[in-house]
């Protein structure tokens, strides 16, 4: 029966396979041979289903489709193809899962299927490996002022690799500005004042922009400042979706419809139009904006899944999140800074200088 997951094995030894970021292919991880994506899905076209008597068209028994509809509506429960053991999301927004005993990855096909299917991924270019290593490095240059437990071999076996939901945006922009523009044309001074003489000019900017692949996250959980601080991502390596990429990471289903992301991308390619604009006037000593109109049109969404490394740390009753991208290898993220020695940095090395010197002008003021 079909229960809406896929899991990739090895055509040679049977084994569990996913996808490998390093080597751009699906590596066993048991024999060591190399699969593409066509190598891993020819055998599964083909494979056939028999139905028993008393099932449906979709080879299930009318009782127990109920059943499992409501047993999934309760409890998010899903089987792992490889051991049979169960698989249990913590959240409906979760896409994919690992299996808790065999840790074989499974892909939770039906829960990005319909309108969560997206149409555009960046597969991880970046492996584990080297994200703990580029995390290491990171963090050792700060240790001293972080929160204890943070950057440690425990917190570090938390990352977790995650394709992150993202609207790309394409648009245009037709924008218009007007300035008053001054150039000096003498400078005279005369005791304690300088006069200048200036030109004015009405100078105006008008034109449209063509903008494509603007990102806005599309997951609530997300934060979006994070989000933004690990961009840019190089859209060159956009390939259409296929869920085989999902296989050996998690993935989360979008919650946030393209409406609510409008004016975070309007805001965004308004502000790169203006500074394009700005930019465009030379030639004059001092310019004063007086006017500026922007306007979106031919608005085009396309959903996204985009890759990154993902570590969280609970410290004093709050949760801190850190993330890398999973194709650049850019780090954001606020870091558990421990507050007591930024403190005595701050000023108890002041303070302990100044007394150090009231002290020895005391004993040896008088020599």
């Amino acid at each position: 029966m079909d229960n809406g997951i896929i899991a990739y094995k090895c055509p040679a030894c049977g084994a569990s396979i996913p996808y490998s970021a390093q080597s751009g292919d699906f590596c066993c991880e048991y024999c060591g041979s190399h699969f593409t994506q066509e190598q891993l899905d020819a055998p599964m076209e083909g494979s056939t289903e028999q139905k028993l008597p008393g099932q449906d068209s979709d080879g299930e028994s009318p009782e127990m489709r109920d059943q499992r509809r409501r047993f999934g509506d309760e409890n998010r429960l899903y089987m792992c193809p490889s051991c049979g053991a169960s698989v249990i999301t913590d959240s409906e927004l979760d896409a994919s899962a690992e299996c808790y005993y065999c840790h074989s990855p499974v892909v939770l096909s039906g829960r990005l299927s319909g309108e969560y299917r997206p149409d555009l991924i960046i597969p991880f270019s970046l492996d584990r490996d080297y994200a703990i290593m580029q995390f290491s490095k990171w963090i050792a240059k700060r240790k001293f002022f972080l929160a204890k437990g943070f950057g440690s071999e425990e917190s570090m076996r938390r990352i977790q690799g995650i394709y992150i939901p993202f609207w790309l945006v394409d648009c245009c922009v037709e924008g218009k500005i007007t300035a008053d523009c001054y150039k000096n044309i003498s400078s005279v001074r005369k005791g304690d004042y300088t006069y200048v003489t200036e030109s004015k000019h009405k100078v105006v900017r008008e034109g449209s922009l063509v903008f494509r692949h603007v990102p806005a996250d599309a997951s609530s959980r997300a934060d979006d400042a994070l989000m933004d601080s690990i961009e840019p991502f190089d859209y060159k390596d956009l390939r259409d979706f296929d869920m085989s990429y999902l296989s050996g990471h998690s993935a989360q289903r979008y919650d946030v419809p393209r409406e609510q992301v409008f004016h975070r991308v309007d805001s965004r390619v308004t502000e790169a139009s203006e500074e394009v604009f700005r930019k465009s006037i030379r030639g004059y000593s001092r310019t004063e904006i007086t006017g500026k109109q922007f306007g979106i049109t031919n608005i085009n969404y396309k959903q996204a899944m985009l890759p990154m490394w993902f570590l969280t740390f609970f410290y004093k009753d709050k949760l801190y999140y850190f993330a890398m991208n999973g194709q650049t290898g850019k780090f954001g993220g606020l870091l558990p800074l421990n507050k007591l020695k930024l403190a005595l940095v701050s000023f108890g090395i002041p303070t302990g200088v100044l007394l150090l010197m009231q002290v020895f002008l005391m004993l040896f003021g008088g020599l």
